[in-house]
């Protein structure tokens, strides 16, 4: 199974999925970006930090099954972690609405959770991040407003108001619902 938690940027993917309850049956699928790794990142943890050299190889290799340019830096997910999927119950991934709708057409196991949050508390939290720029916000603004029009694609839509509330009907979602 494949679990796919997506939203905009902004709305707390990382932060939820850092505090779903973690045991054996799940494996939480490594992203690389060529973004700059954040202070409170770790490589191999959060991210697999390349540059955009050896992010240009893994496509000309053909070793990402999804990849996305987002805010000026790529994303993707390589063959290698989405085939850990064999060994565990479910593998969980944290994707932008485009790479996250590619995997949900590519693959018939898989399953979306649309994570949002109102348009005030994501430009709160994208001002606490250090983006101060009022065109950087405006547009991500609107970026959010046009991933809002894919949500109905997604099984299971979360609005994350309250972390441990979100957490905890993400968890009711994947052990009650899915697993």
């Amino acid at each position: 199974m494949i679990i796919v938690i997506s939203g905009p940027s902004g709305v707390g993917k990382s932060t939820i999925i850092k505090n779903i309850k973690k045991d054996t049956s799940l494996y939480f699928c490594i992203s690389s970006t060529t973004r700059i790794k954040r202070p409170e990142e770790e490589h191999g943890v959060d991210y697999n930090f390349v540059s955009e050299e050896i992010f240009t190889e893994l496509i000309s290799s053909n070793l990402l099954v999804e990849h996305e340019e987002y805010g000026g830096h790529r994303y993707g997910t390589t063959k290698d972690e989405i085939n850990k999927e064999a060994d565990y119950a479910a593998i969980i991934l944290d994707l932008e609405v485009n790479g996250a709708l590619n995997i949900l057409k590519s693959y018939k196991n898989s399953v979306g959770i649309f994570v949002d949050i109102n348009n005030e508390i994501l430009k709160d939290r994208l001002v606490n991040r250090g983006n101060s720029d009022e065109l950087f916000i405006k547009t991500r603004l609107e970026l959010a407003k046009e991933q809002r029009e894919y949500i109905h694609l997604f099984k299971y839509h979360v609005l994350n108001n309250d972390l441990d509330i979100t957490v905890k009907q993400i968890n009711d979602i994947i052990y009650n619902g899915i697993l």
